[in-house]
């Protein structure tokens, strides 16, 4: 799209059809307050389901209050429409609180959640035991690059040898798969499956050949088919940002969106834009790339005439990209007329020439499946050219960037809130939106992410987990322990070898700084393999292997950053100790963390009450939740940040675990 329309992409306006919600709120029966005398008809239902089917098939079920209160308020949202926000303490099992009345109502639903591997739980463990009681249609909804694309498979060439290695285990493994689903072939090097996933760009759709087969198509197909579709948060929204006739998705009355807390990072980033020297350098080299002995390769290897052209793009980029890296800092804000806008305009115009150029005169020229990837680059190329013109530009409510990494540059632009892409691109789409999560308030004020997302309007409902917290955790807080002092590692490490030593089970240790907790590992690991434990370091194995070993061990010891904060859910004492390094507030310099208190400063607010502590909050409790996922679990809680007991606002954090 040009420029323009990638503006009006990024900020287009709809009227919401789920319209103002208003104040109602719903009590803790999960009926609301002016009909608290009468429940809804499908809230009775749902918790009869819930107890004499579910309840039946399930060995040892047990009612939990907490799950009927929620169950009754997503019932009266998906009967009567509008927003609601549910915040489900650990062990409720909101899942069925909102699968069971969505199932009973007989309405299309999406469900949007955090990352593939929560989709898949969903669907193969609580879809699949719901269609097993009670017949209906369901599918997982994917990006289109997790399918393989057996076009391009069938077209693929390489010099490379273990590249040809891996093309031939794939060959073996397209002719037998039914789903030609990335996520059931597993581990395969990038560059490979970039070259053979499937590619809208690179797509001839109903007329190609191998249409009829096509794994993509046959997916959207089930979607369609679909009474419930799981699909995450990103493919949600790069839906939300099309027109309605290039929809992705089916249409659907509900909209279910669990593990809401982490929406409005990956709205950010879907409503805004990325352009990174790797991403460019990728799309370019399939065009055209100099081998190691000086050749050229690439689609256009036989177009001599556009050598020259091609070769000013590539310098060109390259001297934009170094002008980044001399003249901004990493992760700094642009801020006002942007230092770079005439490079990047001047590049975009070049790229425009260049893309010109090859349409006039190479289109034509070449065998069927090389001119589909040379469209496909041609449009990434143009893409590119668009995001440039529009960093260069500036959007309102946003902030620019730069990030500065050993192996690559990038220039980011994202919203500053994406509340308005909710009001006006997602939520017109749906009659009933519930947003739900773990960790949706701060000492049961659901203000912080109303307003992050737009949400004000929501009713809102708050259930307690039904584990006894107080009597399942015991809490050890480090008074002694300041995150700025310089020895902090030193003394990270201390606390990590004491408890471990205890060897009554499995440790997660959270870190906020990367720094930090290879600094602790330098100092703790080899003293915590000399106790015959088992240590591990995030980065080193992918993270569901390291949960994996630690699920099937006693002795497993993570240290582990950001994703461990979340979806961790390990039992029993494979996990008995979370070591809490430090207090997660936000670096106040990360970009839109700026721009967000800045703006709630200029408004004559507190934006640390107002912003840093409730978003520290929300990620605390998600960190202390890894360590209770059971009724019989019991652990201790380590925290090594004495700050919680020696800061007025330490309080806040500790009352909000047990609401």
């Amino acid at each position: 799209m040009g420029a323009v329309k990638y503006r009006d992409a990024f900020q287009r306006g709809k009227v919401s059809r789920c319209g103002k919600v208003g104040e109602k709120r719903f009590g803790m029966d999960g009926i609301e307050e002016r009909n608290r005398g009468e429940a809804p008809a499908l809230a009775g239902r749902a918790a009869w389901f819930l107890k004499e089917v579910v309840g039946s098939a399930l060995d040892d079920y047990e009612i939990r209050h907490s799950q009927v209160t929620m169950m009754g308020a997503c019932a009266g949202a998906i009967e009567e429409g509008g927003m609601l926000l549910a915040e489900a303490g650990t062990g409720t099992g909101k899942t069925f609180a909102y699968l069971i009345p969505l199932l009973l109502s007989g309405k299309r639903a999406t469900i949007s959640t955090r990352t593939i591997n929560l989709q898949e739980q969903i669907v193969t463990k609580d879809l699949s035991l719901l269609a097993s009681l009670r017949e209906f249609d369901y599918a997982i909804a994917k990006g289109r690059s997790n399918y393989l694309c057996l076009r391009r498979l069938a077209a693929f060439r390489t010099s490379d040898d273990n590249s040809r290695g891996e093309y031939h285990e794939l060959v073996q493994w397209g002719a037998k798969t039914e789903t030609g689903d990335r996520e059931e072939w597993g581990a395969l090097k990038a560059g490979v499956w970039d070259a053979v996933s499937s590619d809208a760009d690179a797509c001839k759709g109903a007329q190609c050949g191998f249409f009829r087969d096509c794994f993509y198509f046959k997916a959207r197909q089930q979607w369609g088919k679909a009474r419930i579709v799981v699909a995450n948060h990103a493919l949600v929204g790069i839906n939300a940002l099309l027109e309605r006739e290039s929809r992705l998705l089916p249409e659907t009355e509900v909209l279910i969106v669990d593990e809401a807390h982490a929406l409005d990072s990956v709205l950010s980033e879907v409503a805004g834009v990325t352009l990174a020297a790797r991403g460019f350098d990728r799309i370019f080299s399939t065009l055209l790339r100099m081998d190691e002995r000086g050749a050229y390769k690439g689609i256009l290897s036989n177009s001599p005439h556009l050598f020259p052209a091609a070769e000013g793009i590539k310098t060109a980029m390259g001297e934009l990209w170094m002008r980044v890296r001399r003249e901004l800092g990493h992760r700094e804000t642009v801020q006002g007329t942007c230092i770079l806008e005439e490079p990047l305009e001047s590049v975009a115009s070049s790229l425009r020439d260049f893309t010109r150029q090859i349409q006039t005169t190479t289109v034509g020229l070449f065998l069927e499946d090389d001119e589909l990837e040379l469209k496909a680059a041609i449009g990434k190329l143009t893409a590119f050219a668009d995001g440039m013109e529009v960093f260069a530009e500036g959007m309102p409510d946003s902030v620019r960037w730069a990030e500065i990494e050993e192996r690559n540059t990038a220039l980011r632009m994202a919203p500053v809130y994406p509340k308005d892409f909710v009001r006006n691109n997602l939520l017109p789409d749906y009659r009933s939106a519930i947003f739900t999560s773990a960790t949706l308030s701060v000492s049961g004020d659901f203000g912080f992410i109303g307003r992050v997302l737009g949400l004000e309007d929501a009713r809102t409902i708050t259930v307690p987990s039904p584990f006894d917290l107080s009597a399942q955790v015991s809490v050890d807080i480090r008074r002694e322990i300041d995150p700025r002092d310089v020895d902090n590692a030193e003394k990270l490490a201390a606390v990590v070898l004491t408890e471990c030593a205890k060897r009554d089970g499995g440790v997660l240790v959270l870190f906020t700084s990367r720094e930090t907790m290879k600094r602790t590992w330098e100092l703790a690991a080899g003293s915590l393999e000399a106790l015959g434990l088992n240590p591990m370091l995030q980065g080193e194995l992918p993270n569901r292997t390291m949960l994996e070993i630690m699920r099937e061990s006693r002795d497993s010891i993570i240290f582990g950053l950001d994703s461990f904060w979340e979806g961790v859910d390990v039992k029993g004492d494979a996990l008995k100790c979370l070591i809490i390094t430090k207090l997660p507030f936000e670096v106040p310099t990360e970009p839109i963390v700026r721009a967000r208190t800045e703006e709630i400063e200029k408004s004559g607010g507190n934006a640390f009450y107002a912003y840093s502590l409730p978003r520290a909050v929300l990620k605390f409790k998600q960190g202390f939740g890894r360590l209770i996922r059971s009724g019989s679990d019991r652990g201790r809680v380590v925290i090594c940040d004495g700050r919680i007991k020696t800061r007025a606002y330490g309080r806040t954090f500790m009352e909000s675990l047990y609401r």
